[in-house]
């Protein structure tokens, strides 16, 4: 039963270097900007004058956070 309950709740953080809780902190944050962006997204289909960079521009921090700065950090720590 230990090995389900590690495969499915600490393995994954383990393998990025991270604790379950700071997983969590994380992933809540990335899933928070993304949910902006899709009501930016949104927003902009009905209003295009509203929000016309906020959706890309909040992809390219996400993805800059996610997969460089993120991964730079993950690199050092190994």
């Amino acid at each position: 039963m230990y090995k389900y309950f590690y495969r499915v709740l600490l393995a994954h953080p383990a393998d990025i270097n991270e604790t379950y809780f700071q997983h969590l902190l994380a992933a809540c944050g990335f899933a928070a900007r993304l949910l902006f962006a899709a009501v930016a997204c949104f927003i902009h289909a009905l209003i295009p004058c509203l929000f016309a960079r906020t959706a890309s521009e909040s992809l390219h921090r996400l993805y800059r956070d996610l997969y460089q700065n993120r991964g730079t950090r993950l690199d050092q720590e190994v």
